[in-house]
């Protein structure tokens, strides 16, 4: 990729998702397909499928799973070069559920199989490497989300390490609370702690309001703003739409109205969205109408990213 065009940057898993041909419990389900999964890798197709040059660092397992992830990822135009390949640990994955809705959606509910993962083996040297060491000199906007420190103690330091140490210094670090109340499970106080941190050091903050309201105490986007006032970007979202707050500055939006098939995964390309539209110099509302306009991708299939 030419080094003139803004990189970004995504850290954080990656998993195979294994979704049923059919709605039904999975007893019953007997073809399942196959697909990318885990919410940076979601974002990061996201970017790039908004014309970004976009890579991801992360670690996949030496097995056929690692390798399908880093194929599509490829596939949609993201840099894989600096994923790591773990020779001992598998590549993570979760299997889908699928409940059929009375407004004819479904309803997608994730059983996930990552622990012990390549990973969950995420750590400080793994933004070490000469590869993604190169590609965050360069990036102009570095992603993750909270779902990175709770994978294990490791994660949680490389995650610390990409704030502290290794912060490009010219790059708007964008942080995704992305609350996974199972994974923190009997460390939540901690949790809420460690990611409210991180939300007060980053540039740009997305959050739905029930994760805020689980981690933070309100799902108020104005009391939000006043309560972080440290990121440049605020991004507060629920199903009817988004309050984004760019320093002093408010715009509100609606949702588009778009066929849904399942949501999972639309918060995701909503940020890649919005984030491809700060990256081109757009306005707050511009950038909103973007991300809304890529969640609408998302929602269109029982995959968790865009096509």
């Amino acid at each position: 990729m030419p080094e003139s065009t803004p990189l970004a940057v995504c850290f954080g898993e990656g998993m195979v998702a294994l979704v049923p041909a059919t709605a039904g419990a999975l007893e019953i389900c007997r073809t399942f397909d196959r697909s990318l999964a885990g919410a940076e890798w979601n974002t990061a197709i996201a970017l790039a499928s908004a014309g970004v040059d976009t890579a991801v660092v992360s670690r996949v397992g030496d097995d056929g799973f690692g390798r399908f992830l880093t194929g599509e990822l490829r596939a949609h135009g993201v840099d894989d070069s600096a994923i790591e390949v773990d020779a001992d640990a598998p590549t993570g994955l979760y299997v889908k559920e699928l409940s059929p809705r009375q407004d004819g959606t479904v309803e997608g509910t994730m059983h996930y199989y990552r622990a012990g993962s390549a990973a969950a083996a995420l750590s400080p040297r793994t933004l070490e490497t000469p590869a993604a060491a190169a590609l965050l000199a360069r990036a102009a906007l570095v992603h993750t989300s909270g779902i990175t420190p709770a994978l294990s103690d490791s994660a949680a330091a490389a995650q610390d390490a990409l704030f502290r140490d290794h912060r490009p210094a010219h790059a708007l670090l964008s942080f995704d609370l992305n609350w996974r109340p199972a994974l923190w499970r009997g460390r939540e106080d901690h949790a809420k702690r460690l990611l409210g941190g991180l939300a007060r050091d980053a540039d740009v903050l997305f959050c739905t309001r029930p994760d805020a309201a689980a981690v933070f105490g309100t799902s108020d986007p104005d009391a939000l703003r006043a309560l972080f006032p440290e990121p440049r970007f605020v991004v507060v979202t629920d199903p009817a739409g988004a309050v984004a707050f760019d320093r002093g500055d408010r715009a509100q939006s609606d949702a588009l109205d778009a066929p849904v098939v399942e949501t999972i995964g639309a918060g995701d390309a909503f940020a890649g969205g919005f984030l491809a539209g700060v990256l081109a110099g757009l306005s707050l509302s511009g950038s909103l109408a973007r991300a809304h306009r890529i969640a609408t991708r998302a929602i269109a299939s029982t995959r968790d990213h865009v096509d």
